[in-house]
């Protein structure tokens, strides 16, 4: 079986909920590893993936034909290279309008790509509308609540966002306080770095990115396993 390169589409309905926290953590995730990554900045006036990680990220936009081929050209390349989009909440709608218009689904799988949707959630009733439209508009794609608990009210609105078929349980990321997250946001800030120079295991911000971490591996477990099953029912 030929493993299908992952693309992982992070994004909201909503800002400040920490979505590009999310998307450098994930880009930082493969780097760990020593794999290639290739991300994008979808976030109009206001690039912050590409001010992080400047060598693995590449501004993008929607704002006309020309800009969405030239994303969308990138996201479907037979290279083997994980992607990580950094999706603007205000150009979700855009966005997957773009991904129904190309038909981008049969083209993913004619070249061996796995899309996923990262959906950071919160209380808005916007939040909900959003989930609500991919998981309705694309019951074939992977979509993964996100549940980020400096998100006040985590408990009280996990349920707006069920688990879908192809796309799993949630996956849960813990709080940082005030000071830990005032220097992650530090443009200097590198979550590899810090892995690399940190000889305390058992810091706030290790043990966050030991529990995010992981959470990222598993997605990968699950996803793959999403592309074995039916061939294992295949062969039965």
């Amino acid at each position: 079986m030929h493993r299908r390169t992952p693309i992982f589409i992070v994004t909201s309905s909503r800002p400040r909920v920490g979505k590009t926290l999310i998307a450098r953590a994930l880009t930082e995730y493969f780097c760990a590893q020593s794999r290639p990554v290739a991300a994008f900045d979808v976030n109009p006036d206001e690039f912050k993936l590409i001010d992080h990680l400047p060598a693995y990220t590449a501004a993008a936009s929607l704002a006309d034909t020309r800009g969405e081929m030239a994303l969308f050209d990138q996201l479907v390349l037979e290279d083997d290279v994980p992607k990580v989009v950094d999706l603007n909440h205000q150009l979700l709608d855009r966005f997957f309008s773009v991904i129904q218009q190309i038909d981008f689904a049969t083209e993913a799988r004619r070249r061996a790509i796995a899309p996923v949707v990262l959906f950071v959630a919160d209380a808005d009733e916007r939040s909900r509308q959003g989930y609500a439209m991919i998981k309705g508009r694309f019951p074939d794609l992977p979509l993964v609540p996100v549940l980020n608990e400096n998100v006040p009210r985590v408990s009280a609105y996990r349920a707006n966002f069920p688990p879908t078929r192809l796309g799993g349980e949630p996956i849960g990321v813990p709080a940082l306080t005030p000071v830990v997250r005032s220097v992650v946001d530090r443009l200097n800030f590198s979550f590899v770095g810090y892995i690399q120079k940190t000889n305390d295991k058992t810091s706030e911000l290790y043990d966050w990115m030991r529990v995010v971490f992981i959470a990222f591996r598993e997605l990968e477990v699950r996803l793959l396993l999403g592309e074995i099953t039916p061939q294992l029912k295949h062969s039965a």
